[in-house]
């Protein structure tokens, strides 16, 4: 189970969660996506985001329906234009935040994954966010086990070793 953060109100623990939230994904930065991520209210996080506006750190972006964004300048993310025109798009709620913060799961652990696939094959592929490489390798491994003792081991350690790359690969997905 994920820790949960305190509530809190101090401004440098918003900006540090800005910073995070920012270049740990690719969401486009609004003052109740920040609020949930932080945890604090709505009314922090504006205070933050304007202050940091103010400063020339942040840019405001205001849409045809007027949504609020946040672009940061430099910020090395390709997906925030089409990101921001599907947000104009379609009406301002917090379903599309949600949708969005639940992406952000750490990653997943390497040596997990090995131990996954270790008591099971391809399960650290599937941990790893590999659906299918998970269902070739248990499919594979199977197959080598009914041949013979040896090549079942074989292709065990060789999911072993891919689970552990894959999650040493992971990348969160925005759709």
């Amino acid at each position: 189970m994920p820790m949960k953060l305190p509530r809190t109100s101090d401004p440098a623990v918003i900006e540090h969660r800005l910073l995070d939230l920012a270049y740990t994904t690719d969401a486009t930065i609004t003052a109740p996506l920040l609020a949930y991520y932080t945890p604090c209210s709505i009314q922090d996080a504006e205070r933050v985001l304007e202050r940091l506006v103010t400063e020339d750190r942040l840019q405001m972006e205001i849409d045809d329906d007027g949504n609020i964004f946040y672009p940061m300048p430099g910020r090395q993310k390709g997906v925030l234009r089409e990101q921001r025109a599907h947000a104009a798009q379609t009406p301002y709620a917090l379903v599309p935040q949600v949708e969005q913060v639940l992406e952000l799961r750490p990653p997943p652990n390497p040596a997990a994954a090995a131990v996954l696939s270790l008591i099971v094959p391809g399960a650290g592929q599937l941990y790893a966010g590999r659906p299918l490489s998970a269902i070739a390798w248990f499919t594979l491994v199977t197959m080598g086990y009914m041949l013979l003792i040896l090549p079942g081991v074989l292709l065990h350690i060789l999911c072993i070793a891919s689970a552990a790359a894959a999650a040493n690969q992971w990348r969160p997905s925005m759709a």
